[in-house]
């Protein structure tokens, strides 16, 4: 599947269990970290388009994932999740998200190495980068064709880059 054969929100769940199927294959440490395509996917958008519709959304994954590593994020919280509108604001909250997930990291190789839980509390509900996608893919299958649950959030499609910032939150957090 390229990218030209991704037109709608089907086309790109298709490519995300594709993807997903992909990292499975690899295993944990033979797949990129989340941080790292985070970080690949915030140094390849321009600083100007358009709405980037399901196919420059797959674009963008896909690139992200070609992309050379960029290595793991600096630990740092999320805070407050900024407001994006244009692929400038994207990039930061990509960036954000790539800091939030080494500071979940971090907390969880803590409790581990102090022989304490780390299941709960991290704010990520997802370890590796299939699971991410998982959870992208899940929550869109759940979300779709529905209206947003909170006030002032964005719809899903068209895919905006409003839109793109509440699918990475949630994918985030969705189990």
């Amino acid at each position: 599947m390229t990218t030209n054969d991704v037109v709608t929100a089907e086309d790109f769940r298709t490519l995300l269990r594709r993807l997903i199927r992909r990292f499975e294959g690899l295993g944990a440490n033979d797949a990129p970290e989340i941080d790292d395509i985070l970080l690949r996917w915030a140094g390849i958008l321009p600083d100007r388009a358009p709405e980037p519709g399901w196919t420059g959304l797959a674009d963008q994954v896909l690139g992200a994932l070609e992309a050379p590593s960029a290595g793991r994020a600096e630990p740092a919280p999320l805070g407050a999740e900024p407001s994006v509108s244009s692929p400038a604001d994207l990039r930061a909250l990509l960036s954000a998200l790539a800091a939030d997930y080494a500071r979940n990291r971090a907390w969880t190789a803590d409790r581990r190495a102090r022989g304490l839980w780390a299941g709960d509390g991290g704010g990520w509900a997802s370890n590796s980068l299939a699971g991410f996608l998982e959870s992208w893919e899940s929550w869109l299958d759940a979300r779709l064709d529905r209206p947003p649950v909170f006030p002032g959030t964005a719809p899903i499609e068209p895919v905006t880059w409003a839109s793109v910032a509440w699918q990475l939150g949630a994918a985030r957090v969705y189990e």
